[in-house]
């Protein structure tokens, strides 16, 4: 006996469905429902970015949850939003799925997106749907910069300037990935995940936080104010490091005594999968957390040091761990 097939859902069907959850907030005129929304703004500088999520490259089903995957699809873009010191405002999501995706997976990928961004004062105001291979979101995030404030640029950072992340931890998300991508975790219906094998604590911890990252966005647009320059860490340590080291025309020096403690914390799982958490702390993507240059003493709440910026040098790597190259590349989207 063949399974039933899943009825096709119209577009009103699933809109019906979605839109009475929504929330609504102040700065909202118009909602979803309409052509467009309308959303008033603080003040005259709009700051916008934009992201995507396609399975198979940008998570796996079985792995995650639909409410996961649109709490990580909001936070990506919002903490685009937040390393430029921008306070978000709404988010729009084009939303493609295959045909004969059931309603539930609809409606929670919108209440994942709906509760992340409410919890950084954020609505989800509208968007599309279309029919598509496979379930990809392509997420707008919108947000709007204090009345007379400048952006945060990666391009501010000065020689002397102490390099900091907004994170306990690094390397988490990666932790996690490598988790998934060796099979060895299964989410079930419940968020309940189930490990293959792994006794390291804090695993299932690790697999839910690269499915759905944790991380204060509020300290970009709060304390991250006073950073010369800032950044989401959404590629990796060395990686988006270079990027920030390049825009300042500087270099900068990674601190391993600062970063040995979140290398000690991943070094049971690494041991267990075969792996180098030192790869995981220096080249895990994915973490979203704000990572920026402050003067000397000057580190605000919320942020630790980790590094400093050193004066350009032809000669030198823009990055590099106790004055040493580092081998290894951090996530490239085309690689």
């Amino acid at each position: 006996m063949t399974a039933p097939v899943p009825p096709r859902l119209s577009e009103a069907a699933i809109l019906a469905a979605v839109l009475p959850q929504l929330p609504t907030a102040e700065h909202v005129e118009i909602g979803p429902g309409d052509d467009a929304a309308v959303v008033r703004l603080p003040s005259d500088r709009l700051v916008v970015t934009t992201d995507a999520l396609v399975e198979g490259h940008d998570f796996l089903p079985g792995a995650t949850r639909p409410r996961w995957i649109g709490a990580k699809a909001a936070v990506q873009n919002l903490a685009d939003v937040a390393a430029m010191g921008a306070r978000p405002l709404a988010l729009v999501v084009a939303l493609s799925a295959p045909a004969g995706t059931p309603r539930e997976v609809f409606t929670e990928l919108s209440a994942g997106l709906a509760e992340r961004a409410g919890a950084d004062g954020a609505m989800l105001v509208g968007g599309d749907l279309g029919r598509a291979d496979r379930l990809t979101l392509a997420v707008t995030a919108m947000g709007a910069l204090d009345p007379g404030a400048a952006p945060v640029l990666r391009s501010g950072a000065r020689p002397g300037d102490v390099l900091a992340i907004g994170t306990e931890r690094l390397g988490r998300s990666a932790a996690g990935l490598a988790v998934v991508l060796d099979g060895r975790a299964e989410v079930d219906a419940e968020g309940r995940i189930a490990l293959e094998g792994l006794h390291a604590p804090g695993t299932a911890d690790l697999v839910r936080h690269h499915d759905a990252p944790v991380v204060d966005l509020s300290l970009g647009w709060g304390a991250g104010r006073g950073a010369h320059a800032m950044m989401d860490l959404s590629d990796g340590l060395v990686r988006d490091g270079g990027r920030l080291a390049d825009a300042s025309a500087v270099r900068i020096d990674l601190d391993r005594e600062a970063l040995a403690p979140d290398v000690e914390d991943l070094a049971p799982l690494a041991a267990e999968l075969g792996e180098d958490p030192w790869s995981w702390v220096l080249h895990g993507a994915e973490e979203h957390a704000m990572l920026a240059c402050f003067a000397p003493g000057a580190i605000p709440a919320g942020f630790r040091a980790i590094g400093r910026v050193l004066a350009a040098d032809e000669t030198a790597p823009a990055v590099t761990l106790d004055g040493a190259s580092i081998p290894g590349e951090g996530f490239d989207h085309f690689g």
